[in-house]
């Protein structure tokens, strides 16, 4: 688990002594986007609208951060990032440190996926076409040719693919050595819809707001779900394995 900070930073704004000296929210992205790519100017507004950052206002309303703003900040994603944890587990550990507790509280219980949420970030903007995925993927063009009209990986409009679908390819490609064919991969598919199926109507209401908050919210619900769900089925795998092998 993260150290706590041993400074100030993790208290609210105004919630005692600061640096004087403040920033936009356009500079403390830069500040951050090295260490913490992902992070965008919607993601500290949602961090800001569900309580856990509150920076200082100007009378025109603008958002004006401090040092300590940006130290709690940093202490926020890199939990995220590092430990897994969702937002309301963040929150409590956040609010024992502002008043004046030193080691952070973890809820007891608190479900720890064997996945981590950060695996179903959308994936980094790729354009590979079907011979540059079968080059890194080290398969065929006709491996890959197969994979898509199993529709186990789907080229965008123009016909480009993605890092996952690499990393699809090359799965498919190891199961493939162990005996798993198109029909079995098919199943694999269908498993894996029916449970983004599931995820995708929890998150449905906020999905279809308005508010860039409520989608970041929906993101990120999804991420949390994904990771329990994956990690659920992973054990479950495992446990069914064991029970099969042990008759």
């Amino acid at each position: 688990m993260n150290a706590v900070p041993k400074t100030a930073a993790m208290r609210r704004s105004g919630s005692g002594a600061k640096s004087t000296k403040t920033m936009s929210i356009g500079v403390v992205l830069d500040r951050l986007s090295q260490e913490f790519p992902d992070v965008t100017v919607s993601k500290i507004r949602f961090l800001e609208s569900e309580g856990l950052i509150s920076p200082q206002r100007t009378s025109s309303g603008y958002r004006r951060f401090t040092e300590d703003d940006v130290e709690r900040l940093r202490y926020i994603l890199v939990t995220q990032r590092d430990n897994y944890l969702p937002l309301k587990v963040i929150r409590e550990q956040l609010e024992a440190m502002d008043s004046g507790q030193v080691t952070a509280i973890l809820s007891a219980g608190q479900a720890e996926p064997i996945v981590s949420p950060e695996n179903f970030r959308r994936p980094v903007a790729t354009r590979l076409t079907d011979t540059d995925l079968a080059e890194q993927a080290e398969v065929s063009v006709d491996v890959v040719a197969g994979l898509v009209k199993a529709q186990l990986i789907h080229p965008d409009g123009a016909g480009f693919f993605t890092n996952d679908d690499v990393a699809i390819v090359r799965t498919a490609e190891a199961l493939g050595d162990f005996g798993f064919d198109i029909r079995h991969l098919k199943s694999l598919r269908n498993t894996a819809e029916r449970q983004a199926d599931l995820i995708g109507q929890a998150v449905a209401p906020l999905a279809r707001s308005r508010g860039e908050q409520s989608r970041q919210r929906a993101e990120e619900m999804g991420q949390q779900m994904s990771a329990l769900v994956v990690s659920l089925h992973a054990t479950l795998v495992k446990n069914a394995l064991r029970r099969e092998l042990d008759n």
